[in-house]
């Protein structure tokens, strides 16, 4: 049996449309609840790398060159990580509030918790904000439509990517 997949369409204020592809599978996790039964989840496009996404927006009419926009890009990811690791989380506005996340473990007393045995990963999270938010995502399933995007096509891009030197 072949399964459907789906290609989700909605416009943005400053990008035209922005497609995110959702694919059905079967759940074959003989453990699970919802064993055989079938699901939606989204499939991931290659990430858009930071050069990537300085031609994408010097192509949205700006009069910043590639440049300018990478230099103040780079200054902003410099800045964020600097924030975060000092500990202050970072809004931006319409799309994420950045911050980071720690997972510990707990412990009997206050004076048996050491941040080297409890601690198991800190990690950074995001959390949409604005008109970026989980409702104006939801609203757009509204508009899914059929997509002709295949697992064959994202691993040709992977692959293509991989060559270029890119994570993949």
């Amino acid at each position: 049996m072949r399964l459907q997949r789906y290609k989700l369409t909605t416009t943005a204020t400053t990008c035209i449309s922005t497609n995110a592809y959702i694919e059905e599978y079967k759940n074959n996790n003989t453990e699970s609840k919802g064993y055989g039964m079938y699901y939606g989840r989204a499939v991931d496009n290659p990430p858009m790398s930071l050069d990537e996404l300085v031609e994408h927006m010097a192509n949205h009419n700006t009069p910043y060159s590639p440049g300018c926009i990478k230099g103040v890009l780079t200054d902003m990811v410099k800045c964020i990580r600097h924030l975060l690791l000092d500990g202050t989380n970072v809004k931006i506005d319409d799309l994420a509030i950045f911050k980071a996340h720690i997972e510990s473990s707990g412990s009997a007393t206050l004076l048996g918790y050491d941040l080297g045995k409890n601690v198991k990963s800190i990690r950074l999270i995001s959390q949409a904000t604005g008109q970026f938010t989980r409702a104006e995502l939801t609203k757009a399933k509204s508009k899914l439509t059929y997509g002709t995007k295949t697992r064959a096509d994202r691993e040709d891009a992977r692959q293509v990517q991989e060559s270029d030197g890119g994570e993949g």
